[in-house]
């Protein structure tokens, strides 16, 4: 049996495997998709084109192998750019959450407010905090209602 990966190149692994699997889905609904260079980008992961108006935006995409908390950094704000938290477990379907940047700063902050928040500490909110944002699609520019996979 092979030794299990190091947490570091698990990390890496999930990223690459949450980046990939929600470019496919972009595909699948029609949108233009290109991945940003370098794993240290300031902005985001994903460069997209929606299919109707040929509007561009960013995708910041967060990947989890297994629930835990979702880490998120504040970024300034910038018009269109979205994060799609992803949870790409081993042998299961994937799953996505898409979230507008206002969206994830509003759960930062709530989150914050209920616990003894220290800027210089990793920041994020927990597991099941964004449920609201399950396969919403739909809230990208041009975006569909569901999910092509139908996650």
């Amino acid at each position: 049996m092979p030794a299990a990966p190091s947490p570091q190149a698990q990390k890496q692994r999930t990223q690459w495997a949450a980046q990939f699997a929600v470019a496919s889905e972009l595909c699948k609904l029609g949108y233009e998709v290109a991945f940003t260079q370098g794993n240290q980008t300031p902005l985001a992961d994903l460069m997209c084109v929606s299919p109707d108006t040929k509007s561009m935006f960013l995708v910041d995409v967060k990947g989890l192998y297994k629930p835990a908390p979702w880490m998120v950094k504040d970024k300034p704000a910038r018009a269109n750019l979205f994060y799609i938290l992803t949870h790409v477990p081993r042998g299961a379907a994937n799953s996505f959450w898409i979230v507008p940047q206002a969206d994830i700063n509003r759960l930062l902050l709530e989150y914050r407010a209920t616990v003894n928040y220290l800027p210089t500490h990793p920041s994020g909110f927990n597991w099941r905090t964004p449920d609201a944002f399950k396969n919403r699609w739909d809230l990208l520019p041009d975006g569909e209602v569901l999910a092509p996979s139908g996650t």
